[in-house]
């Protein structure tokens, strides 16, 4: 690992850390760190960069949605694709990507979602694979559910503690993975959905991650596939510290919870998250899923249901 070197000493960390805890010899915290001696300013209002975490505060050029969009609508389309090009290559060499980030990575990030691209008329797919990026999703695959007979059912697992209620039967049963599945496979294509409120993703993001990672990959020998679908906006999600319910309740910060989703995003290819409205929402959608003959490994569930073809 490369030493860090103090702006205002010079003194030389063999690691971030190390170098984070130094600073207090100077009185000086984070933030006020790397505003002054790396100073980095929004490209659309001028002023300094939020700062919450390192990480967060190099990965940005712009303090929110609202000022992103607006430098994208001001610039030429030419300067907007260049930007976008620069920064997904400059984050393929940090982060060591494998796979074109899906709707999800793109919008935990301070950067635009693919719809953008979809109405600019630039190929997302292409930009990716020009710089070595592995595509996950087709883009063009929409979900089309089979018409369920009387002998199918939805299996529930025994650990569902509020079932959801659907269009068809329902049995109760120890699943190896996740919470629904069909029993029929060859109609829900090893698809298994592991249904979350809020509380319950913050939960297997923070403490329960290392049990969700065994789970995805004892699925993934299987020939499994794992759908999360939680129960509320993504708006919420991103925003959790900010909800009165949640915010007293839990000490991880939506920053740290995205980290990893997009690491386990990037770390396997049979898990994806869709966040939903609602309960009753997340009840259709899981039929629809599981009625997918599996088509929904193909298709990026967050894009597809923020454009309304979900």
């Amino acid at each position: 690992m490369d030493s860090v070197k103090c702006k205002v000493c010079q003194k030389e960390f063999a690691s971030v850390k190390s170098l984070h805890g130094h600073l207090k010899a100077h009185q000086l915290r984070q933030a006020q760190y790397y505003q002054k001696y790396c100073a980095k300013y929004d490209k659309f209002t001028g002023e300094i960069i939020k700062f919450k975490n390192k990480d967060q505060y190099f990965d940005t050029d712009f303090n929110s949605r609202v000022s992103l969009k607006g430098w994208l609508e001001k610039v030429p389309d030419k300067e907007a694709l260049a930007y976008c090009e620069k920064f997904l290559k400059e984050r393929k060499e940090r982060k060591k990507l494998i796979y074109a980030p899906s709707q999800i990575e793109l919008r935990s990030l301070m950067f635009p979602p693919l719809h953008y691209f979809k109405t600019k008329k630039f190929s997302y797919l292409k930009i990716c694979s020009s710089m070595g990026l592995e595509k996950k999703y087709s883009y063009k695959t929409k979900i089309e559910p089979e018409k369920l007979q009387d002998d199918h059912c939805i299996y529930v697992d025994t650990r569902e503690q509020k079932p959801l209620s659907f269009d068809i039967g329902v049995e109760v049963k120890k699943l190896d993975f996740g919470d629904y599945t069909l029993n029929d496979q060859s109609i829900c294509g090893k698809v298994h959905v592991e249904r979350k409120n809020l509380i319950d993703f913050i939960g297997t993001m923070s403490g329960g991650f290392e049990r969700f990672q065994r789970e995805v990959e004892r699925a993934a020998v299987e020939g499994a596939y794992i759908a999360v679908v939680v129960e509320s906006s993504y708006g919420s999600a991103t925003n959790f510290n900010k909800l009165p319910v949640i915010r007293n309740k839990v000490r991880a910060t939506p920053e740290f919870i995205f980290h990893r989703v997009r690491d386990l995003l990037q770390s396997y290819k049979n898990v994806q998250f869709l966040f939903v409205k609602n309960r009753s929402e997340s009840s259709k959608i899981i039929q629809k899923l599981l009625s997918s003959k599996g088509s929904c490994r193909d298709a990026d569930l967050q894009f597809l249901y923020d454009t309304g073809c979900l």
